[in-house]
């Protein structure tokens, strides 16, 4: 197929209808050179980009077309969610190696076709080129949020309570049971969180919205990461008091032959949200969470550990939990 007939399709696949442009502040959308966006009043813009590379994010014996494409959409949205943001605009970028089967393409396009209009989110943009290596794509999101609210990685004080909202360990299971070939039926839910994640948008627009809470962040890249990450652009330590184990996790580890505890420290992309919640009014935030936020919800919320000021580690373990200080946890890309 030729390239100009291929974008052609796949324009067509993601193209929003004429009445989501005219109302989503999209004055010039697809085909042009750039996009034109326009901003309402009394919002801030949030830009993240992320990205899907073939062996390195998914395999393709292991994703079907679709999942890679709603994957690559709910990884973007997970950054915007941990801000409290809305997800509103996408520019997808593809690189193809050779021999790129056009309907696995259009597959991929529809996976980003679904999971943009679940989200909200009007493509606005993007390219194709070829790539020496696997099927790469990346996407730029763009989302906005109501002025001064954005709650950022580093508003962590000495004595502020850390918590944990989501179910972690889920994805590094599912990613386990495909690598070792267990493929036993008590494990397929744990397959897909890993092929089919989520993000807590709602709930990050909850959180926000609440006085209590003074940082967060999402787990793309593991719970040790990202607790490492707040640590440091916050300027203190985090003693970690307790990681949270489900019964689902130990038993999908008895089967895996992993030990349940490092399912949850370990891996990443399970989108969970890291929170910060302020010493004098955690009690207050927790009652909220119980009556409000966890109502009618899967996730669970988990406190975490509390902040100290930092002196040599970013990471503090309680009793019990030295072992997890080997510095294994959580995704690292390399060059």
């Amino acid at each position: 197929m030729r390239e100009h007939d291929l974008i052609a399709e796949l324009r067509e696949i993601v193209g929003a209808p004429q009445d989501i442009l005219s109302g989503g502040g999209v004055r010039v959308g697809i085909g042009d050179d750039c996009a034109l966006l326009s901003l309402p009043e009394g919002v801030d813009l949030l830009v993240t980009t992320d990205s899907q590379r073939e062996g390195v994010h998914f395999r393709r014996d292991w994703f079907d077309p679709v999942a890679i494409g709603r994957r690559l959409v709910t990884v973007n949205v997970s950054d915007v969610a941990s801000k409290g943001g809305s997800p509103a605009w996408a520019v997808v970028a593809a690189g193809l190696p050779a021999g790129m089967d056009p309907e696995f393409l259009k597959g991929v396009y529809r996976g980003i076709s679904e999971a943009s209009r679940r989200y909200g989110i009007t493509i606005v943009g993007g390219d194709i080129s070829r790539d020496p290596g696997g099927l790469s794509l990346v996407m730029t999101l763009m989302g906005t949020t109501p002025r001064g609210t954005f709650v950022g990685r580093g508003g962590l004080s000495p004595g502020d309570a850390v918590y944990l909202l989501g179910r972690p360990g889920r994805s590094r299971a599912g990613y386990l049971s495909l690598a070792k070939k267990i493929a036993t039926s008590p494990l397929e839910t744990a397959r897909e969180a890993f092929r089919e994640p989520r993000a807590l948008l709602g709930e990050g627009k909850l959180l926000v919205r609440r006085p209590e809470v003074c940082a967060m962040t999402d787990t793309s890249d593991g719970l040790e990461r990202s607790l490492t990450e707040m640590g440091r652009a916050s300027g203190v330590a985090i003693v970690v008091e307790e990681i949270p184990v489900s019964a689902e996790i130990e038993l999908w580890a008895s089967f895996l032959g992993e030990n349940p505890g490092d399912l949850v420290w370990q891996g990443g992309e399970d989108y969970d949200l890291v929170v910060g919640v302020s010493e004098r009014e955690e009690k207050a935030f927790v009652s909220w969470a119980r009556e409000e936020l966890l109502r009618d919800s899967p996730e669970g919320l988990f406190r975490i550990g509390h902040a100290v000021s930092e002196k040599e580690a970013v990471l503090n373990f309680a009793k019990g939990l030295e072992r997890l200080a080997d510095g294994r946890g959580g995704f690292e890309h390399t060059i």
